[in-house]
């Protein structure tokens, strides 16, 4: 069954849940470089000899120059391996992994683009209405809004943004693009659109570095939006608009955050400022340092009402097709 669009005469398909050990493998093979390069920085930073805050301040700075274009890199890595294994094995085309080339194309990672931003938004709203007050409150008003006008600081949320693109683009082409439709191939829709997510959720279970109640709730909102992800794709009958969407959302979740806690604190560097919102953003801040705020819940809940509302649309379009059917 093709999830996107036909299979060439010539393909083959990958063999069920050995999909998954493929997804597992190329990942292993695409972060060997990101473990080599980070024992690396770690190493050099431990022997450094300085205070605790310049050594927090060193770290960072690795981070961001060292470790940031090679996680950029990884993924790219990771989805260029499972396209090789798609074209070379599969013998697949673009098409049928969801891709739509042209100026089609780049409509649909525009359209992408809102969706995602549009989300993010939504999730905003959502945690506010969780919260007391509201959660940019002290940003605004502040005596430091010109840094963002900084050309250092733009160019490096502009990098920031780039790398996420690449990130969440990257794992959409694994996800959806490629997972999901060899499973549908396989299994059917409805069992690859549910595999698929509990993949995604699986290979984001670093968030219970953080703690085991905090990595439940991370992981529920992770997998409402890899189900809302999901649900795009088979909607749009494309990976683009998903690849644009999930880029632009993790961008967002970073980027915005980082502005506003530069804004507020005139005392924070760029690079300072972007290490803590991203150790936050992805739930490695370590043991116990982070708890179930409001974010979360909203992710899981605005997950949870956008998934509702595609399955609702579905149904009733299902149930609407034989009245049409029969005036014809």
């Amino acid at each position: 069954q093709a999830l996107y669009a036909q299979w060439p005469d010539d393909s083959r398909r990958s063999w069920g849940w050995a999909a998954i050990v493929v997804v597992l493998v190329t990942y292993v093979i695409s972060a060997a470089p990101l473990v080599i390069v980070g024992v690396v920085v770690g190493a050099v930073a431990a022997a450094g000899g300085a205070s605790p805050e310049q050594g927090e301040l060193a770290v960072a700075n690795l981070d961001m120059q060292i470790l940031a274009p090679t996680l950029m890199a990884q993924f790219a890595l990771w989805a260029g391996l499972v396209w090789l294994w798609a074209f070379a094995f599969e013998r697949r085309g673009w098409a049928s992994l969801g891709f739509a080339g042209g100026f089609g194309g780049c409509l649909r990672y525009g359209a992408g683009l809102v969706v995602g931003v549009a989300l993010f938004g939504l999730i905003v709203l959502l945690a506010g209405m969780f919260s007391v007050g509201d959660p940019l409150q002290g940003a605004v008003g502040s005596s430091s809004p010109e840094r963002l006008a900084s050309p250092a600081v733009l160019a490096m949320l502009a990098f920031v943004v780039c790398v996420f693109l690449v990130q969440g683009g990257a794992e959409e082409i694994v996800f959806r693009g490629w997972l999901m439709s060899t499973l549908a191939s396989r299994w059917g829709v409805r069992a690859a659109v549910i595999a698929s997510s509990a993949v995604f959720i699986v290979f984001h279970a670093h968030v219970f570095i953080s703690g085991v109640v905090f990595g439940f709730a991370a992981l529920a909102g992770i997998g409402m939006l890899g189900l809302v992800f999901a649900l795009l794709s088979l909607a749009t009958r494309s990976v683009v608009e998903a690849i644009a969407a999930h880029g632009v959302f993790n961008a967002a979740a970073v980027v915005i955050p980082t502005a506003a806690l530069l804004v507020q604190d005139s005392d924070i560097s760029v690079i300072a400022a972007l290490d803590q919102v991203f150790t936050i953003a992805t739930g490695t801040a370590g043991p116990d340092s982070l708890s179930v705020g409001p974010q979360l819940l909203a992710q899981s809940l605005g997950g949870a009402i956008l998934c509702t509302a595609f399955v609702l649309v579905v149904v009733r379009r299902k149930r609407a097709r034989p009245w049409k059917e029969s005036a014809r």
